[in-house]
């Protein structure tokens, strides 16, 4: 077991390398500069004396002077010592941009996640039990017709429907909380919190019921086929033993691996709902900052999600050997 976690802790060091590294050179060698879309130096300006030293300067300044391998060296030795650096929009520090951020996405993505987890699972198990009937038939359909729906369409349908003085004005357009909110107690906030979320998860979960619940249907299908499912049934469990004590459990050993998705999922942020509903997220901070060419803020954005990626899979090829104990770690190697 030592032995398997010091060689993923190894493969996870140099995958990190890899993803900071090629991300890194991507903006350093991407059309456009934040120095002279910010100080909208064009044209003629760009060629001249003063513009030419404003940008030599700028760039000594942040380090873009040098070699690219430089560059990402002293970037990765700052990030080693939990320096994010200085963001060059507003000249905060990035971990201040983050945490403010931070919350907010956390808040959006853990509701979306217990949502969706808690209506698809119970979804694609009862699926399975009903396999060929009219309702595992009509739901299939309904759930495909969903899932083959984009995300920003969806957004716009909602707002224009929902969030529009010409139709239901039900729900509010833009942002996380009203003007207003300071004004309510703890229990009114909290409310006002919920009511701009509402459109927001929707859009973010109505995809995920189709594959979740399908996903969930054929891993139960598979396992209640095997031998040991009809050996229970044989000695005359009931059916929803046989489906919840036995089949259940093992059918969850599949699902085990979206737990990988899991970390990134919480804090990574949805880039286009934050963006059309005007959420101050982290998904919503790293299209700004791309658009910028903010090199601290998108590295540290980039760093984190990496790093939650390859913990998400590694906790989960731990949590191989506690769903499953026929599964032995040492033996994969």
């Amino acid at each position: 077991m030592t032995r398997y976690i010091l060689q993923r802790i190894f493969l996870m060091a140099l995958t990190f390398f890899v993803i900071t590294g090629i991300t890194y050179v991507i903006i350093r060698k991407a059309p456009g500069d934040f120095t002279s879309m910010k100080a909208g130096l064009q044209g003629e300006l760009t060629r001249g004396a003063l513009g030419k030293q404003f940008l030599e300067a700028e760039r000594r300044l942040y380090g873009l002077d040098k070699e690219w391998y430089i560059g990402y060296g002293e970037w990765l030795w700052k990030f080693v010592r939990l320096d994010l650096g200085t963001s060059r929009e507003d000249g905060r520090p990035v971990a201040t941009r983050i945490a403010e951020a931070l919350p907010i996405t956390l808040l959006l993505n853990v509701i979306t996640l217990l949502v969706t987890y808690i209506i698809s699972i119970p979804m694609g198990v009862y699926a399975s039990m009903k396999k060929n009937t009219l309702y595992d038939r009509v739901s299939s359909l309904v759930l495909f017709i969903l899932y083959s729906l984009p995300h920003f369409w969806i957004a716009l349908l909602l707002l224009m429907f929902f969030s529009s003085s010409e139709y239901l004005n039900l729900f509010p357009l833009d942002g996380i909380m009203s003007d207003w909110a300071e004004e309510y107690g703890f229990f009114g906030k909290i409310a006002d919190v919920a009511w701009h979320l509402v459109l927001p998860v929707v859009t973010l979960t109505y995809g995920s019921f189709a594959f979740l619940s399908r996903y969930a249907r054929a891993n139960m299908l598979e396992v209640i086929s095997q031998q040991y499912i009809t050996t229970a049934r044989a000695k005359g469990l009931s059916e929803k033993r046989v489906i919840f004590v036995h089949a259940f459990r093992n059918s969850l050993v599949p699902l085990v691996t979206l737990m990988a998705t899991l970390l990134p999922a919480l804090l990574g942020g949805s880039v286009i709902v934050e963006k059309i509903f005007s959420i101050p997220g982290l998904g919503r901070l790293a299209y700004d900052s791309i658009f910028s060419r903010d090199i601290p803020v998108i590295m540290a954005i980039t760093s984190i999600s990496a790093l939650l990626t390859l913990a998400g899979i590694f906790i989960a090829d731990l949590l191989y050997g506690l769903v499953d104990p026929r599964i032995r770690l040492e033996g994969t190697l």
